[in-house]
């Protein structure tokens, strides 16, 4: 709904105009007046969005009111009405950024293609104006949480330039978390569609560093309504966490850290959507981390000793002693495991080790699974597969003729299309494993140790044979002359023909 003001020192003239106003706009507000004073003080009441007003008015005229009104804040979008056809007067409203000039009487049709004009540039800057006001809010409100530096007169100072007030009866802050299917500025809009338009004014929201929809609000009431929005869409999995009531908008920052708390537990119990932190606040991380178990683990990797190593893993995973302690215990245990097992039994197998077991990286963090269950299984089967390398890498080390069964092969099969994986193949062993113990035993990478086989074989032919350089390059496996040449230059350090020469 906009506000017009028509501003004409003819009474039937600016009657007849709001009329016409009020019967094409009926919901708009207009509002009239008799000369350019009376014009000041209802606009200084009543905040018009559009001001129509005639040039010749007694007290102050059209161009000097216009000209009052561009030394405000506010300005409304400006509508000139004249009976004189005088350039002087269009001139001087072009210059004051006056929309139209319009000339008496008023054509219906010319005022209405006006309006829709101005109405549709006001839509379109309210529009910007919100969503600059958002993005705006958006990145205050996250220097605010990440800030630690700010004190509350820094504080105080943002919510004023945000154009947030205080909350005289407390406010919570809630974070809405969500399913990989529904994040970031997606699920922002999909809770602004859920809640009802009357409590637009009743909360504000934003994204936060990790992409999650954040909530302020003095009314709690939204979260039973939003919780029956969310949950009607079955295949929708969300979670939201919620601080306790505040005072001071400066203890923000404090509150927020509450909501996320809360948050995490439920990784811990899925089935709670809404968790309140004072439900959660008193837990303490009373237990000692378990590292006696998981050296034990560690030391047990590649022996025969699985069942032990799965009992252990379930004692420091026992459920009971997790839900008893504060979130922070399992992210601890979680970290020590990484430290003590993963990264170190990585650090020793090299970057090779690393393609067959992606999962290292999704380990380190426990809030990359969705749930506590998901976790443990994932942890659990990682172990395993960890453990059952372990115990082929011994196998490996203990039994040379595996390597001595592999370098055989390519010396007898250099000739042919090798490749890793063939060999491996032949020799029975997974393509990983054997890339990576063939460089301990070899101190070359697969691709280098053939190739100085061929050109040691290559170097044979040259010296004692006459087969032309091409056939001799066949002959060591290169379909490629080109090829053969550059590899041979690579590691000899002169072509195959020099190379000929020099014998």
């Amino acid at each position: 709904m906009y506000k017009i003001l028509i501003v004409d020192d003819e009474k039937n003239i600016r009657q007849g105009i709001q009329a016409m106003i009020q019967r094409e706009y009926p919901t708009f507000e207009t509002f009239i007046a008799a000369d350019g004073l009376d014009a000041l003080e209802c606009t200084e009441q009543e905040q018009p969005d559009i001001l129509i007003t005639d040039i010749k008015m007694p007290r102050l005229d059209g161009i000097q009111l216009i000209k009052e009104l561009q030394e405000r804040d506010q300005k409304p979008a400006l509508i000139i009405l004249s009976g004189y056809d005088d350039f002087s007067y269009a001139k001087e409203a072009i210059k004051h950024r006056v929309k139209d000039y319009l000339l008496k009487p008023v054509n219906r049709k010319e005022l209405f293609k006006t309006l829709n004009t101005i109405i549709e540039e006001l839509e379109s800057n309210h529009k910007m104006t919100y969503q600059h006001m958002d993005e705006y809010r958006a990145s205050q409100l996250n220097y605010i949480l990440l800030n630690p530096n700010l004190n509350k007169e820094d504080i105080h100072s943002l919510f004023k330039k945000m154009q947030i007030g205080s909350y005289p009866d407390g406010y919570y802050v809630m974070i809405v978390d969500s399913s990989e299917e529904l994040q970031g500025v997606d699920l922002l809009q999909r809770i602004h569609e859920l809640l009802p338009s009357e409590l637009n004014g009743n909360y504000l929201s934003f994204l936060d560093k990790d992409g999650r929809t954040v909530l302020i609000t003095a009314n709690v009431q939204i979260l039973p309504h939003l919780k029956e929005q969310l949950a009607r869409d079955r295949n929708f999995v969300f979670s939201v966490g919620v601080s306790e009531k505040a005072d001071d908008l400066t203890e923000l920052k404090d509150v927020y850290n509450q909501a996320e708390s809360a948050l995490k537990y439920h990784f811990l119990y899925p089935r709670s959507q809404v968790i309140f932190y004072e439900k959660v606040k008193g837990k303490q991380e009373i237990s000692s981390l378990p590292v006696d178990l998981i050296n034990k683990i560690s030391n047990m990797l590649g022996t025969d000793r699985e069942k032990e190593i799965k009992s252990y893993l379930l004692q420091i995973m026992d459920f009971e002693v997790i839900s008893k302690n504060d979130i922070s215990y399992l992210e601890n245990v979680n970290k020590e495991i990484n430290e003590t097992i993963f990264k170190s039994f990585f650090a020793r197998l090299g970057e090779e080790s690393l393609e067959t077991f992606k999962l290292l990286n999704k380990m380190s963090e426990i809030y990359n699974f969705d749930n506590f269950n998901d976790y443990f299984h994932a942890l659990e089967d990682f172990l395993m597969r960890i453990h059952e390398y372990h115990k082929q890498m011994k196998s490996v080390y203990s039994e040379q003729k595996y390597m001595d069964k592999a370098i055989e092969y390519i010396r007898e099969n250099y000739h042919k299309d090798l490749n890793l994986a063939v060999v491996s193949n032949y020799i029975s062993l997974n393509y990983s494993y054997f890339s990576h113990m063939f460089k301990e035993f070899t101190g070359q990478n697969f691709v280098d140790y053939l190739k100085m086989v061929r050109i040691e074989e290559a170097r044979r032919l040259l010296k004692e044979t006459d087969f032309k350089v091409f056939e001799i390059s066949e002959m060591v496996g290169y379909k490629n002359p080109k090829q053969f040449a550059r590899v041979f230059r690579e590691i000899e350090g002169i072509s195959p023909k020099e190379y000929r020469e020099t014998k």
